[in-house]
Formats: structure tokens, C-alpha cells, sequence
């Protein structure tokens, strides 16, 4: 989506940018070291403008169906919209309509996103959240893991993905429930995961 990337790019200049079947299980996300400082976010999440039809761009966000799969879910955000906005729409959930379809989110309303950032160079995004991401375990974790990844790619296609719980790096699993070999990880490492449905809705902020 060349509008939403290069929306990215330019925020990112400024320092911040924006149960499945046949699932192993694994331990829960663990920390492995401490970064450096961060740009914050307010602790509650950030606000979405609302925006014009001709000021908004649409963008894809990532959901779980009731068979345990990936599926995208149409949404509009202000042309200069951040990816911490972006994901801020994911962690608002479904809506109405898409959980009447029987679309859900393993990202639970306790989760809350701390910072974001982006290194276009790379083609890479940090993510930093609140300890509540640790009360995902097992296939949760992994689609929930998943879920935050292709909506990263959804704007930043071929992005690679590090998460971090309050600042400091962490391990999460890939589509088979084993812990990543790397700490950022891509969307084919969860493509067994993804439907190829198009997206269920779009909706306005």
C-alpha cells in the first residue's frame, strides 16, 4: 500500500513511526534484555482523527476466525496516520458487524501498546507493550503474535517485527509454537496461518 508506506517513512524520519487447530504449544513470551530509551505513548491509546473521504487511506488490520485463521479486516485512517495508530485500530478489535461473523481477537483489551517505531532503512518496526501481552500463552500467543505482524506488513510490506514488554526485547514463537531463532520475525514465519479470504469490512475511525 505505497500510500500508507511512504506516510511511514516520513514519520519515521522523526523517530517514532508510527485455538488454531494442530498448534503446538509453547511457554509464554520470556525477556531477554533492556533496550535504551523510548519515544512514550500516552497510557491509554491514542486517539484516531477523524479524517475526510479524500484524507483517509485504507489499511488492513488482523483478526482470528472461528477456525483458528488470520483474516483482514478492512479500515480507514488519516492519510498520515502512525503505525502506532494503525495498531492502536487492531487492539480495538472487531467490530459489531465482524464478531457477528464470528471474527475475533486474541489481543485482549488489556493490552496496551507503549511505543513505536520504525527503521525504514531496515524495513524493520519495534513494537513495545504493556505486561499484559504476557497473559497470552500457548496458540493464543502465536496467533495473537501473528495478528500484530500482518497488520505491521499490511503498511510495511517485507517489514521484519521485534516486540518488546516494557522496553525490553522479547522472544515470542512462530506459526509452530517454537520460540523464534531471531528476535524480529517475519510474516512467512505464520503464513500456514493466514486465509485467503479478502478483507470482512471497512470502517471508518
Amino acid at each position: 500500500m505505497p500510500a500508507a508506506l511512504a506516510a511511514l517513512a516520513a514519520l519515521a524520519a522523526g523517530g517514532l513511526g508510527l485455538s488454531a487447530c494442530g498448534i503446538p504449544t509453547q511457554r509464554t513470551a520470556s525477556p531477554i534484555s533492556t533496550r535504551g530509551t523510548h519515544i512514550s505513548l500516552p497510557h491509554t491509546q491514542p486517539t484516531i482523527s477523524p479524517c475526510t473521504k479524500s484524507g483517509c487511506i485504507p489499511i488492513d488490520v488482523y483478526f482470528v476466525t472461528a477456525g483458528g485463521r488470520l483474516k483482514p479486516a478492512g479500515r480507514v485512517v488519516p492519510r498520515d496516520a502512525t503505525l502506532a495508530t494503525i495498531i492502536h485500530s487492531l487492539l480495538s478489535g472487531p467490530t459489531t458487524a465482524e464478531q457477528a461473523l464470528q471474527i475475533r481477537t486474541t489481543l485482549g483489551a488489556g493490552i496496551r501498546l507503549l511505543s513505536a517505531s520504525v527503521t525504514t532503512a531496515k524495513k524493520s518496526a519495534t513494537l513495545d507493550f504493556n505486561t499484559h501481552f504476557f497473559t497470552l500463552s500457548g496458540t493464543q500467543e502465536v496467533l495473537g503474535v501473528a495478528q500484530v505482524v500482518y497488520t505491521v506488513n499490511s503498511v510495511m510490506p517485507g517489514a521484519a517485527v521485534t516486540f518488546e514488554i516494557e522496553g525490553g526485547p522479547i522472544e515470542v514463537p512462530v506459526e509452530s509454537g517454537a520460540l523464534a531463532t531471531t528476535i524480529a520475525v517475519h510474516e512467512s514465519q505464520y503464513a500456514s496461518l493466514l486465509t485467503t479470504t479478502t478483507p470482512t469490512t471497512t470502517t471508518t475511525p
